[in-house]
Parts: structure tokens; sequence; C-alpha cells
């Protein structure tokens, strides 16, 4: 059914981006992984791949309106977007700017702090071992082994609840909740949803500091759609040789489920917040969903990463040398970017409630043990 309304996606305007192929990011991606599937002794090969050559042509077009107009007085040289289905078909992919002055991928190669796009895992970790959504948790300045993290405003608003911390992107509320929960179970929450770059083993995790790829953050978040099943992101649909004789079918999607739908939805409930009051407001669509902003230190990466019923896409902007841009955040140009791809994606397919979503009210269950004895340690209360 996924791949079926994959496959209806819309007809759009068949213009491109100035600056050549983009679909040849996508391509390169697929050739460089037949091999893994038949070997180096196969002659010719007919491969059969999930593009969306619709959406992928939307998705070229959109970048290269953005980057020419607000990436400009941004001072953003490069993006990458990459679009899957929940069950991990890669749709879309633009890997940069222009795959002829840049055969660089971006969206599968680049390694770059996610920032905040990262907290959602720890929150998913913190929501296993107890946290519930609308549990108070102390937002004011704190510093720990003379590590003083800032929020991003550089104001504090006391005691919030933890979809506060996450719409708002509260830093100093994420690295309590993860002191609380523990680094090792974040990262082995981070390891199940598909991550697989090294990650800091520290508090600065909470704030997005270790680097990851596009591909599988985005892929991470699909988890989020599924209820916890994880998907691996995949390009081939299946591999024959030139007389038709199969050599390959694409077969199942992934490990299964990794974390408990309960969690997700909790989860969800709080990522729909970020965009309807949060940092992710730019991004709202007209239909139900679902997505983190993140911004690097410095400016240096700015992130959007969210997802519908029917689609989960990830949008990196920023530039290869990791130079500032000026002031863009994960919800500014990114979340524009998402917004218009997603809408393109979605033209003429009706609006789906996300998953589960509604089966569990946000205060459904009891504060965990300790959990407020921790707090009050901390902070005097």
């Amino acid at each position: 059914a996924d791949i079926e309304r994959a496959d209806s996606l819309p007809p759009l305007p068949q213009r491109r981006p100035g600056g050549g192929d983009g679909s040849r990011y996508f391509a390169d991606w697929v050739a460089g992984r037949v091999t893994d599937f038949v070997g180096y002794d196969q002659g010719d090969l007919v491969v059969r791949s999930t593009l969306n050559t619709n959406l992928q042509l939307a998705a070229e077009r959109i970048v290269g309106e953005h980057l020419a107009d607000d990436g400009a007085a941004g001072g953003v040289g490069q993006a990458a977007v990459v679009a899957l289905t929940p069950t991990g078909e890669v749709l879309a992919m633009v890997g940069g700017r222009a795959y002829g002055s840049s055969q660089f991928n971006r969206a599968v190669q680049a390694q770059r702090q996610p920032g905040s796009a990262f907290k959602p895992i720890i929150y998913l970790a913190a929501l296993e071992r107890g946290l519930r959504p609308d549990m108070l948790i102390v937002d004011a300045p704190i510093e720990i082994a003379g590590w003083a993290p800032r929020n991003f405003d550089d104001t504090y608003r006391g005691e919030i609840t933890a979809v506060e911390a996450l719409a708002d992107s509260v830093n100093s509320a994420s690295v309590r909740v993860l002191e609380w929960t523990g680094v090792e179970p974040a990262i082995d929450v981070a390891r199940r949803l598909g991550i697989t770059t090294d990650l800091r083993r520290d508090l600065s995790l909470a704030l997005g500091t270790s680097e990851v790829t596009l591909l599988e953050l985005t892929a991470a978040y699909a988890a989020f759609v599924n209820s916890g099943t994880v998907v691996w992101p995949h390009a081939i649909r299946s591999i024959e040789g030139l007389e038709g004789e199969p050599l390959y079918q694409r077969e199942g999607g992934g490990p299964g489920e990794v974390v408990r739908p309960w969690h997700i939805w909790e989860l969800d409930r709080m990522l729909q917040e970020v965009m309807i009051s949060g940092t992710g407001r730019g991004a709202q669509l007209d239909r139900p969903a679902a997505g983190k902003t993140g911004t690097s230190q410095e400016y240096r990466d700015a992130w959007f990463v969210g997802f519908t019923a029917d689609l989960v896409v990830g949008v990196w902007v920023g530039n290869d040398d990791g130079t500032p841009m000026n002031g863009v955040t994960g919800g500014g140009l990114p979340a524009r970017i998402w917004r218009d791809v997603m809408l393109a994606a979605h033209r003429d397919l009706p609006p789906r409630p996300l998953p589960g979503i509604e089966s569990v009210p946000v205060a459904a269950v009891e504060q965990p043990s300790g959990f407020q004895a921790f707090l009050d340690s901390l902070f005097g209360g």
C-alpha cells in the first residue's frame, strides 16, 4: 500500500533547477550498491530503483530556488534532501546544489552535527525509562564539571513540561533529561534506530554534537511513523540480467520493532507540538505532521527532519568547509524547504492521521519513581 501511494504521487512540471542533473546523486548511490547484491561479474544489468521522478524533480527545483533566494542572503552554500516512504524506499535524493560542480553526496557522505534534531532520540530514551510528556523539568542555568550549556536565546523559564522543552528546543532541560536517563541508554536507542556513526559518550550528546548523515537520521525518524519498527533505507527494488533473468528481488524492510509503540506515540505527540507552537512552526502543513529543527554551534548546520503518515523527509543546509551561516536556523530555511517538498509530494493525497497518536493521552502514565526526587536534588525543589 505504501509503494502504491508513493507511485501515485502526482506529476509535476518537468523543469530542472540550474546546475545539472540532481538525480545523478541518487544514481551514483544506487550504482555503488549494486555489487553488494549481485557481485562484480554479472555483465550488463537492468536495475529497477525506488526513484520517483516527479518528486525528484520537485525537490531539485525547490532546493535550487531556495538556495538562490534566501540561501544567498543567509550565506548558505549547499543543501541536501532525502525523502523516503515509511517502508524505507528512497523516493528522492538531492546531494547538493549542482552535481556538475561537485559529485560529493551530502545526503549520504557528509557527517554533520544535527544539533537539536537529535533530541527526539534523547527524549525517546527518557520515555522508555519513565519520563512522561506532561512532567515538569526545570529550565534554568546548569553547570556540570565546568561545562555550562546555554539556551539558544539565553533565557530561562523555570518549570516547563517535557512537551514544551522539546517543542522549544530548550538545551538546559534536554541536558537534565539526558543526565537522568543516562548516556548509554540514549546511545542504545540511537543504535536501535539505525544510527551507526560514532556518538559522544557525554552529556553534550543531548545537544546533537555527534556527527551523523542526513540519510541515517531521516531513516531513524521513519521509526516514528512505524510505531517503533525500524526500516533500512533502500533504493533498489530488483536487479535482472539483460535477458530478464532475476538476480535480486527486494524483500523485507528491516530488523522489526525496536521501541514499544506507546513510547513512539508519546514522542510523536511531542513532535507535533514542535510544529504547532515550537521551533518548527514554519514547516506547518495542511495535514497532521511532526518533526524537529536542528541548528549546530555557530550556525554551521541547520536541519529539519519530519514526517507525515505517508512520507519522511530530511533537509540539511550549510557549507562544505563548515563556514558559519548568517543566523540560519533549522526553523528557517530548512523548514521552508521541507514544507515545500512535502506540499509537492502530497498534492492530491488526502490527509491522514499519524499512526496511533490519538490513542495515548499525554498524561496517561504515572510519574516514574525517583524522577522527581532526582530533579529536586538538582534544583533544590
